[in-house]
């Protein structure tokens, strides 16, 4: 019953807040014109293709769309439903291994993480390259190597070269410190050619295609997108080397604390590496450590980069919660849960004040920050009475308790995020004022590109600029000038803009970036303001003149006329 209600915690009011930009903005228009088109093969933003990553995460939302609709559930089920299968994934190894006990636990303990829990509600891959990353070490662990490749070449078609990359940074150091990998031989036998051949035959059908289309594709997914990506700082995500020291105990809070309970006992553990029954906490182990160093090592660093570690935490705090082992570590949660739950209480006393926030995110957090506090302060209480009265799953129910309860208590807070971080209100503003016209409109972006808006208004929008960068895409962007004689490109000239507003050929709502002070001037001249937020303004529409408005099958080139 615990498990239960942490999966409906999980996809607890899903399509409760909007979209948040840029990420999941772009993933869900990508999917939203793949469900329009019905061209499954190319992804495509703004009607441009969209090589940046693969098909699996678009083709499963664009999937869900087809059947609900384009909302904000539809783009998040797939992650969801992901989170879901590995639960189930953690439960069966952990049921085969050590019993129903240890199943159900291990499931618990994933599904009540912090970091899941995030990426279960989030419209990105993680979720869905953490499914087939925890597939294919835990059946390279059950002597499954064809089914492990199997789960890699889906990975590959949902994230690129890095679902090769974990499963294999995890096994081979694992092979080298036992002496034998998961499948009972040495590291080659990592690679059986069935299990190689199999890769093969799912993922590359798509490569192949893509590349027929593109034949620039191949060079840039694995020069510019994964080698680049890992070596340069061109994608502005550089951090410090301990960026993940802080992160990875918060992203697996609060198991976190029983998985490392035992590691005193290494040695122990080094010295029985190569008895086969007690392999496991090796492989747990390098499942942490090798992609760790990776991440730490890459030149591009995020928070859910590590979400492929956490199953390894799920089931290291399952081995140690087994009977017999629910009060070990209860004394150092407490004190860490009980300082956490204080911290939170107190929030608002030392919350740092340069943080900006919008008054609707200053409302939400003293709230939310309460009652998660005093949730916290509850688990604390209950993993140390459990402890003292020898009931393990009152300890259990106390570390579930933390993460169950997010969701629930922090609705006022994400539906405000939600406001900040999409283009949802200046979307429907923008709407409103197209549906009142008698003819078509357009949208006009000057410089700017709400990845969300066109998610938000059911269409793409044309781009005034020079590098085609707003579009977030580094495909798109490297491919601008080429993409610009495509028929019907959304991509146009810097300038057009001006020229659009001086002559209108046709009614066009302008939207341009909040700080962009010399655009809102010349626009604000002309045209009434229709929404602003802290991040775009949007202005019009624009009157065409009798004399030059165009028939309203002929757009101006690139605009894309709403009907």
């Amino acid at each position: 019953m615990l498990l239960l209600l942490a999966g409906v915690a999980l996809g607890w009011n899903l399509s409760g807040y909007r979209l948040l930009d840029p990420d999941e903005g772009r993933n869900a228009e990508v999917a939203r014109e793949m469900a329009q088109s019905n061209d499954y093969v190319v992804p495509h933003l703004d009607g441009l293709p969209y090589l940046d990553k693969p098909i699996v995460y678009f083709a499963a939302a664009a999937a869900m769309m087809e059947i609900l609709g384009p909302n904000e559930a539809a783009a998040r089920l797939p992650a969801y439903l992901a989170t879901l299968a590995t639960i189930g994934l953690l439960a069966w190894f952990a049921r085969r291994r050590s019993g129903a006990e240890a199943g159900w636990l291990a499931g618990l303990a994933y599904a009540t993480m912090v970091l899941p829990l995030a990426y279960a509600r989030t419209a990105i891959f993680d979720s869905t390259l953490t499914l087939c990353t925890t597939a294919a070490i835990l059946w390279f662990a059950d002597e499954r190597p064809v089914a492990a490749w199997a789960a890699i070449a889906v990975g590959a078609l949902t994230k690129g070269p890095i679902a090769i990359a974990i499963p294999l940074l995890a096994l081979v150091p694992h092979a080298l410190i036992t002496g034998t990998p998961a499948t009972g031989g040495p590291v080659r036998r990592l690679f059986p050619w069935r299990g190689v051949a199999l890769f093969g035959a799912i993922a590359l059908p798509w490569f192949i295609a893509v590349s027929v289309a593109h034949p620039d594709f191949p060079g840039y997914v694995f020069l510019s997108e994964t080698l680049a990506r890992v070596t340069t700082t061109s994608f502005h995500r550089t951090a410090p080397f301990w960026y993940y020291l802080p992160i990875v105990p918060l992203a697996a809070f609060p198991w976190v604390v029983p998985a490392l309970a035992r590691v005193k006992h290494w040695r122990a553990a080094w010295d029985a590496r190569r008895d086969a029954a007690l392999r496991e906490p090796w492989l747990l182990a390098c499942w942490v450590i090798g992609p760790l160093v990776f991440f730490t090592l890459n030149q591009s660093k995020l928070p859910q980069y590590v979400l492929p570690l956490m199953p390894a935490f799920a089931l290291a705090a399952a081995r140690t919660l087994m009977p017999g082992g629910g009060a070990v570590a209860a004394r150092a949660y407490v004190g860490i849960a009980a300082l956490t739950g204080v911290a939170l209480v107190a929030l608002t006393a030392w919350l740092p004040a340069p943080i900006s926030l919008t008054p609707a995110e200053k409302a939400a957090i003293p709230s939310a920050a309460v009652a998660l506090g005093i949730v916290v302060l509850c688990s604390a209480a209950l993993v140390g009475l459990g402890a003292l009265a020898r009931r393990p799953r009152i300890i259990v129910l106390g570390y579930a308790v933390v993460v169950i309860a997010i969701p629930f208590v922090s609705g006022k807070l994400l539906a405000a995020v939600g406001e900040d971080r999409s283009s949802a209100a200046v979307a429907g503003a923008t709407a409103a004022a197209l549906a009142r016209l008698s003819g078509p409109g357009t949208v006009l972006g000057v410089r700017a590109y709400p990845p969300s808006l066109p998610f938000y208004l059911g269409r793409t929008v044309a781009v005034a600029t020079e590098t085609g960068a707003e579009l977030t895409s580094n495909y798109i962007a490297a491919n601008q000038a080429r993409f610009r004689d495509y028929p019907g490109s959304p991509l146009l000239p810097a300038g057009y803009w001006r020229e659009a507003l001086a002559r209108c050929p046709v009614p066009t709502v302008f939207l341009t970036r909040a700080a962009s002070r010399t655009e809102r001037a010349e626009l604000g001249a002309t045209l009434p303001l229709l929404a602003a937020d802290g991040h775009y303004a949007a202005y019009g529409p624009c009157t065409p003149r009798a004399s030059q408005a165009p028939h309203p099958s002929q757009p101006p080139r690139g605009s894309r006329a709403v009907r």
